[in-house]
């Protein structure tokens, strides 16, 4: 704050205003200067806390105490937000690679020959360790079922399972193709 000049009084008034304004000017530096003959200046200047001898700057221990109480809140709320985010985000990985794995199970079962499509359950290939890492407790499945209608028409399911990281499984993932005969119907 810049230094607050009062006008030129007589010294004795002067010397009353100080003494009646003195409990507002707590934190002031009070100069009284001699001007005219009969009169005498006053000044009066905030105080900075590093002119007081002994007075030091910085943070009290309340306000330590309140910014780690912040902090505390803060990290209590945010971290186990972090945690679900990472575990949704695995599960949603997982579930991508269940589903193109399924893709691939189908492609491959649909290249087969319509004789080798017999109704049952059909032999699935061993899967390699990096979908064990991803899926662990891996179970897969391959079903052909035949359907009842006017055209020859095999329903091919791939059935696909895996374990959480609670070690529970999770509820399978389904796929369907359809092949259909290449005979012509009468």
């Amino acid at each position: 704050m810049p230094p607050v000049s009062f006008v030129a009084l007589e010294y004795q008034e002067s010397m009353k205003e100080i003494m009646r304004l003195q409990p507002y000017l707590t934190g002031y530096r009070t100069t009284i200067g001699l001007g005219d003959p009969g009169g005498a200046t006053v000044r009066c200047s905030r105080i900075h806390h590093s002119q007081v001898p002994g007075l030091r700057g910085g943070f009290t221990i309340i306000e330590m105490i309140g910014t780690c109480l912040l902090l505390g809140i803060l990290f209590s709320m945010t971290i186990p937000m972090l945690l679900l985010v990472s575990r949704e985000r695995r599960s949603a990985e997982q579930r991508q690679f269940a589903v193109q794995h399924a893709t691939n199970l189908l492609e491959e079962a649909v290249q087969r020959g319509w004789s080798d499509l017999e109704p049952g359950e059909l032999k699935v290939p061993n899967p390699d360790r990096d979908l064990q890492a991803v899926l662990p407790g891996l179970q897969q499945t391959l079903v052909v079922k035949q359907l009842a209608d006017e055209f020859e028409t095999r329903q091919i399911i791939a059935s696909i399972q895996w374990q959480n990281r609670a070690g529970e499984l999770v509820s399978p993932l389904r796929l369907s193709a359809w092949v259909h005969s290449m005979k012509e119907v009468p």
